[in-house]
């Protein structure tokens, strides 16, 4: 079992992007999924904090919700949760031992095992299914129609989160592509799909995945702030006044119509909309972790995540000058990334995410900065690069979501204010 915890814990870089091994595994479980009550969400950004919003307000409306997600942040236990409540090491490790006896035969019958990702998706479905949830918030881990968590065979609502550029090497290099791998969650008949207003090139695709599958497309409404005084957004949504945004940043105000949409379709009522989107919790998403230095974690580790971090350091900080702690995977467009946030940089410190084997290693990152500010420099070792940064009064850490237990293990032995 240990080495077995190991193999479904460990850094995987390879996707398979084909449904036949997790039909096979979940079937060998007794096909789970197929007694549980969905809401399937995919997309290139904001799908956390959506699922989030959407587990606090079930919740908080007597549902009992499952919430499943990735990548964890500290605790392999936090991608599996009901009612904000991780699942414990235990139950895991319960839960794991039957998840290998389907994982065995498999291996058994054609030679390999499932992906990490595969005996996540089976173990959560597993799980969820014996706790007896009511509804089950369903994160998508790679795209959508080829993605393990596309097993289920119906979802009470499809979600769509803004589409950008990403896993081109998986999904394509064409935005269309991308967009018809995120759209193959829509399910029918008679199905509900809630989308972010997207440009034209990718509502083409959805609606037209919408139409095939007779769902009802339903597109969030633009909603404006009625505050700038805080990174906490505060506004209205038809008939719900003054909603406070839990989460930090002003593209949760998109999130939060999504979500809000959504629960809305499901009838879920007013008071308990409003309570999800304040209490939700989400970390490393434009996260304050310290005012005395200021220091900010956003996990943006891709083009649309810096586009909203630096709308966010432009709409709370406009004018004022950062120090970067950067760290990114190799196989990210980090160079159009750090473009958009020279304007915010005084200087920029490159590192590197340890022991991860897709990790851009900190001097090829500290080359590439310095082609658009040479004020930059490089440590490996994430303490040394956050002791450098600490010294300066405004700190923003960003690239890889992975950099986030790092960070708070440097915060728990060097705790700032």
């Amino acid at each position: 079992m240990g080495k077995f915890i190991n193999y479904a814990n460990s850094f995987q870089a390879i996707a398979r992007l084909e449904l036949e091994c997790i039909k096979r595994l979940c079937e060998l479980l007794g096909n789970p999924q197929n007694d549980l009550n969905f809401i399937h969400i995919a997309g290139t950004n904001g799908k956390g904090s959506v699922c989030a919003m959407l587990q606090t307000a079930l919740t908080h409306a007597g549902y009992k919700t499952g919430k499943y997600t990735s990548p964890n942040l500290i605790s392999v236990c936090e991608r599996i949760s009901i009612d904000g409540v991780d699942i414990t090491n235990s139950e895991l490790e319960n839960i794991m031992a039957q998840v290998q006896t389907g994982a065995e035969i498999i291996h058994n019958e054609t030679g390999a095992y499932p992906t990490q990702f595969e005996l996540w998706t089976a173990a959560a479905f597993l799980y969820f299914n014996q706790q007896k949830v009511d509804i089950v918030v369903l994160e998508t881990g790679l795209g959508g129609e080829r993605d393990a968590t596309n097993v289920i065979l119906a979802s009470l609502v499809s979600v769509i989160t803004p589409i950008s550029f990403d896993h081109i090497s998986y999904l394509g290099n064409d935005i269309k592509d991308i967009a018809a791998a995120k759209a193959g969650i829509i399910k029918g008949p008679k199905g509900v799909t809630v989308c972010a207003n997207q440009p034209p090139e990718i509502m083409e695709v959805i609606t037209k995945k919408a139409l095939e599958t007779n769902n009802e497309l339903i597109i969030a409404d633009k909603i404006e702030s009625k505050t700038t005084s805080s990174i906490y957004e505060v506004f209205d949504f038809d008939d719900i006044k003054d909603i406070t945004c839990g989460l930090g940043g002003i593209h949760q105000l998109e999130n939060a119509s999504i979500a809000i949409t959504v629960l809305k379709k499901l009838g879920i009522d007013n008071k308990s909309i409003k309570y999800g989107i304040k209490n939700a919790k989400n970390p490393a998403r434009f996260e304050m972790l310290s005012k005395q230095p200021l220091v900010i974690f956003d996990g943006a580790h891709n083009l649309s995540g810096a586009q909203v971090l630096s709308a966010s350091l432009e709409r709370y900080f406009k004018g004022e000058k950062f120090t970067f702690v950067l760290a990114f995977m190799k196989d990210k467009d980090y160079t159009s990334m750090i473009e958009f946030l020279i304007p915010f940089a005084n200087r920029f410190i490159a590192t590197e995410v340890p022991e991860n084997p897709r990790a851009l290693d900190a001097e090829t990152l500290c080359q590439k900065i310095q082609n658009f500010n040479k004020n930059a420099s490089f440590k490996k070792d994430v303490f040394a690069a956050l002791d450098d940064a600490f010294s300066d009064e405004k700190v923003v850490i960003c690239g890889s979501l992975y950099l986030y237990s790092f960070i708070k293990d440097y915060f728990s032995q060097n705790p700032l204010q």
